[in-house]
């Protein structure tokens, strides 16, 4: 598998509806230096939620950061080829998904996501900001939304993460092929579950 070896940078990419701005497209006479430093860009903006989503949806943590890297792999050659994304964000999740999907098919294996990767990918959204006592609390309350969660079939987790990550149901039946109904009918369930794990 390529690999392109992505520095840091800082972000010009942000907001959950990404379309790729003016002059991003590889033009004629657009170096490739160029193209690599939006690269690095966007990698500093979606690499965390990428991450987040594919190990979320049982992607082993080390597959994930291969599926990465693949990912704006195959997004360089797509700019520096001419090609024009009109919504990055989606076309990235959609990569970097379809990646998993036939890592998993490959390996015939899910890994679980840990109690303490959870944890992590929690801390890797939340303010540092809040207390100890608040710090505390919010952690007890992921930790049972962990638990319920993890009983979601696989489908209903990849929407609600991709649903929390501010898609629209149409790009989440997009990135995941499915229908818009079945992403509606698949977060409808998620929620009613949790929903009753909440109160029960």
């Amino acid at each position: 598998m390529g690999r392109i070896q992505i520095g840091s940078g800082s972000a010009s990419v942000v907001g959950a509806d990404i379309c790729l701005p003016i002059g991003l497209a590889a033009n004629e006479g657009q170096t490739a230096l160029k193209i690599e430093e939006q690269i690095i860009g966007l990698f500093d903006t979606f690499r965390v939620p990428i991450y987040r989503y594919l190990v979320c949806t049982h992607i082993a943590p080390e597959d994930a950061d291969e599926i990465i890297q693949e990912t704006f792999l195959r997004l360089y050659l797509q700019l520096h080829g001419g090609t024009r994304i009109e919504n990055l964000k989606g076309w990235m999740f959609r990569v970097a998904h379809n990646l998993g999907l036939n890592g998993i098919k490959s390996r015939k294996r899910l890994t679980p996501t840990t109690a303490e990767e959870w944890s992590e990918l929690v801390e890797s959204r939340s303010d540092p900001s809040p207390g100890p006592e608040e710090l505390l609390i919010f952690k007890e309350k992921m930790a049972r939304l962990y638990v319920t969660i993890s009983k979601l079939s696989p489908q209903q987790q990849q929407c609600l993460h991709l649903r929390t990550e501010g898609f629209r149901y149409r790009e989440i039946a997009e990135i995941l092929g499915v229908t818009i109904s079945t992403v509606a009918e698949s977060l409808r369930r998620a929620i009613e579950k949790l929903t009753l794990e909440r109160h029960g």
